[in-house]
């Protein structure tokens, strides 16, 4: 994953965004230096492929000073991040999330900026991209449109499946960049489209 967190802070920063402040309301993370913690609440979910249920938490932070809020599942820890609006992972740093965006005015337009990423991606010569994986495709949640842009990534002999929403909220361009192994993705595709339905300025 660390891999691909350089990638993205070298194509955010080509891109102009900056992180915004983050903050993070979690039951189980106060770290000390952040702005404020608070108890939140946690939502139980079931995985699509067992019984067993996956609580989620409820997480807020600010993209370019406006205050956005999610969930994400209970078990990934919050990072401190300065390169990212907002960043989680596993345990075992394998699968996570991070948020970046860039305000509306500063840029020329979404689709410059989606093209500039995508173009910057095929070139990162550490990670070969397998193109019969690439897809792209209209992505709508219940607060914003956007895009669903995902391959599959080989480094090191290791697959990586890595999925950028790309969406337009009121007053910034969004990124949730989304890293794992394809299986977490099988497994937990269900858990994946909540979290980025649950994604809201407020």
């Amino acid at each position: 994953m660390k891999k691909w967190i350089v990638l993205v802070v070298m194509i955010a920063a080509l891109a102009g965004c900056g992180s915004g402040g983050a903050k993070e309301n979690s039951k189980s993370e106060k770290n000390s230096g952040s702005v404020s913690t608070t108890e939140v609440s946690t939502s139980k979910t079931e995985t699509s492929s067992s019984e067993k249920k996956i609580e989620m938490k409820d997480v807020d932070f600010q993209v370019e000073g406006t205050n956005y809020k999610m969930k994400i599942l209970d078990n990934w820890k919050v990072l401190e991040d300065d390169e990212f609006s907002f960043s989680a992972e596993n345990d075992n740093n394998v699968e996570g999330v991070m948020v970046s965006g860039v305000k509306k005015t500063d840029v020329d337009d979404f689709v410059a900026l989606k093209s500039a990423m995508k173009e910057q991606m095929k070139s990162d010569d550490e990670v070969r991209i397998k193109e019969d994986t690439i897809k792209e495709e209209p992505y709508q949640t219940p607060h914003y449109t956007g895009e669903l842009y995902s391959f599959i990534g080989v480094a090191d002999g290791a697959n990586t499946e890595i999925r950028f929403y790309f969406l337009e909220t009121e007053t910034e361009y969004i990124i949730l960049n989304f890293v794992g192994l394809p299986s977490f993705f099988e497994r937990n595709g269900e858990l994946v489209t909540e979290v980025v339905r649950s994604f809201v300025a407020g």
